[in-house]
């Protein structure tokens, strides 16, 4: 995706009138219009046609570069523990969105974050679930979603703080959770399907 550099102050902007909002209210373009010192039809007809746009484009970027980072993550390092390899890749990248992230994690006014990140999670992750799980009685695609989403909410409770601590720092942290929930006796590169 192909964002110019007047976007990306447009889209900027929202995100300071997100912040400054504080509710999570309504946000209009001219109050975005106002902080790029535009005029709002400016923005209409040359860069997004409408708010809406403007924050689809935001986390679309946000959840595009954060899902690149989670394949990689996957086939960088092929001895490398997945959730390791989370820890490597992924934080430093929810890191450097981690403005865009914590509005879109407060404020249901621009949809539900967590489920759209969620689903491309669930697919990176998925060929990676423990095929033997005899032990539990949950359905596998079942509680796939259920170890996605808890591992989502660490990495956003972390990132979505007003001071966050840098990746250098939460990484291992990151990883202590994890073992503290034991999320590591359900992921193992050794049960890669071939076929996939």
């Amino acid at each position: 995706m192909y964002i110019t550099e007047i976007q990306k102050k447009i889209m900027d902007a929202f995100l300071v009138v997100a912040n400054e909002s504080n509710s999570g209210t309504r946000i209009t373009m001219n109050e975005i219009a106002n902080k790029v010192r535009m005029t709002p039809q400016a923005i209409y007809r040359k860069h997004f046609k409408s708010v809406i746009e403007i924050s689809d484009t935001i986390r679309d970027e946000t959840t595009d570069d954060i899902i690149k980072a989670m394949d990689e993550a996957f086939v960088k390092d092929k001895n490398l523990p997945i959730l390791e390899a989370i820890a490597r890749e992924v934080i430093p990248v929810m890191y450097k969105y981690r403005f865009a992230i914590r509005i879109f994690y407060h404020y249901t006014e621009y949809g539900d974050w967590f489920s759209y990140i969620g689903d491309g999670f669930v697919e990176c992750a998925r060929p990676f679930l423990k095929r033997d799980l005899s032990d539990v009685s949950i359905a596998r695609e079942s509680l796939l979603r259920l170890y996605v989403r808890i591992i989502i909410q660490i990495l956003l409770q972390w990132v979505a703080e007003d001071s966050p601590a840098p990746p250098s720092i939460y990484c291992d942290e990151f990883l202590e959770l994890c073992e503290m929930l034991h999320l590591s006796d359900y992921f193992d590169r050794s049960y890669l399907d071939d076929s996939l």
